[in-house]
Order: C-alpha cells, then sequence, then structure tokens
C-alpha cells in the first residue's frame, strides 16, 4: 500500500510540473503573439489612417545577399518609382524575392506615401510579416496551453465538459477575438478585407479549424469510452 501511494504521489507531482510547465510556457507564447500583433495592427492602422494611396511604378530590382554556413543566399527587392505634388521619389521595397521578377518591371503598384515626408513611402500588400509570426505563436500557444491545462485538468476530474470549456472552447474564444481585433489594422475597409490582406488573420482561421477538429476528437473519444465503461 505505501509502495502505490508513493507511486501515485509522484505519478501527482510530475503532472503538476507537466502542468505547470506547459502553462508558464503557453503564457510566454501569448506574450509574444500579443507583441507581434499589436506591432502589425498599429502599423497598418497608422499606414491606412496617416498615408496617402497612390500609383507606384516597379523601375528595377535590387540584388541583396545574405550569408550562411549552407552558403549564400540571394534576393532581389522591387524599386518603386512615384510621384507625390509634383516631385519624384522611389523606395526600394522591403519585401524580398528569390528570384529576379523581369515580368513586373514597368507595372504600376499600388503605395502608401507619408504626406508630411513623401520620400516615406511602401508598397500596399496582402499582409505584414509580422501577422504571419504573430499567427505561428498563436499555434504554438494553443499546443502548450492544450498541453497545460489537460495535464492540470487530469488532476483532478477530466472530464469532457471540463475540456470544452477551460481547453477548446478558451483558445476558439482567444481566436476568433483576434481575428476580429485584425480589423482594428483596417480601419477603412470591410470584415471581408481582413481575410484578404492579413495573412495571419488566415492562419488564425485555419488553427481554429484545427481546434474544433481536436474538440470533435476529444468528444468522439470520450464518448465511446463512458460507453464501455457502462
Amino acid at each position: 500500500m505505501n509502495s502505490n501511494n508513493n507511486f501515485r504521489y509522484i505519478e501527482y507531482g510530475e503532472k503538476r510540473q507537466h502542468a505547470a510547465f506547459g502553462l508558464i510556457l503557453s503564457f510566454v507564447l501569448f506574450a509574444a503573439f500579443i507583441g507581434f500583433f499589436v506591432w502589425h495592427t498599429v502599423k497598418m492602422r497608422n499606414y491606412e489612417l496617416n498615408f496617402v494611396v497612390t500609383d507606384g511604378t516597379v523601375i528595377d530590382m535590387e540584388k541583396s545577399t545574405s550569408s550562411s554556413s549552407h552558403g549564400h543566399t540571394y534576393y532581389y527587392y522591387y524599386v518603386i518609382s512615384y510621384e507625390f505634388q509634383g516631385n519624384t521619389y522611389s523606395f526600394t521595397d522591403s519585401e524580398g524575392h528569390h528570384t529576379f521578377q523581369t515580368e513586373n518591371i514597368g507595372k504600376s503598384t499600388k503605395i502608401y506615401v507619408n504626406p508630411q515626408n513623401p520620400r516615406q513611402a511602401e508598397r500596399v500588400r496582402s499582409s505584414d510579416y509580422a501577422s504571419v509570426i504573430c499567427a505561428c505563436f498563436f499555434a504554438f500557444f494553443c499546443l502548450a496551453y492544450a498541453a497545460g491545462m489537460n495535464f492540470l485538468l487530469s488532476l483532478k476530474t477530466s472530464t469532457y465538459k471540463k475540456r470544452f470549456l477551460f481547453t477548446w472552447g478558451i483558445e476558439f474564444l482567444i481566436g476568433i477575438a483576434f481575428i476580429l481585433l485584425f480589423w482594428l489594422g483596417l480601419p477603412h475597409s470591410g470584415f471581408g478585407e481582413v481575410f484578404i490582406r492579413v495573412r495571419g488573420a488566415v492562419g488564425i482561421t485555419v488553427i481554429l479549424g484545427l481546434i474544433m477538429m481536436a474538440c470533435i476528437i476529444d468528444g468522439i473519444v470520450t464518448y465511446k469510452l463512458s460507453k464501455k465503461l457502462k
């Protein structure tokens, strides 16, 4: 009996440690998720509210080299020319490409221009890379939180209802809330533009689909196990 109690105590301690580690990690990842979300949304909102949208022309591509232990990697960046208030300016886009895209030379593209400083411009693109990183941190947060919370619930009575409320439900509500909050970065656009222009919002939507699948599978497994025990 003593050895059984010791074994249970050790098992309980290990589960408690796993739960604590998973939840602490999830909070760290959630903080990173918030950071990249705020970075992206504030940047997009600033462009939408304070910059002017106009047309620019791709006139060239600038080559850049990135070195690593695997060798050299080449990136090409659009050089875009534009006119604003009678003056001509140009800037190099911040999004790199692996190939020199000659077919886009001479093509028109939408750009944001700062009316207070016309030399400051940015190409209007579907998304900022920060929103994609944001979605990645959200995915890692969901994994760590689900693991930690399931360990925590297993210390007591882990029913499907509790997992639905405290694991899958919370993750789903957080995801929905932040998809809606991405709209703050596009104040002049309809909600549909969030999915067209923000890849991070699309990524979070995909993750929510996976959470729903996990929730359904959890429910089916729980139901079948309960039927067997009866």
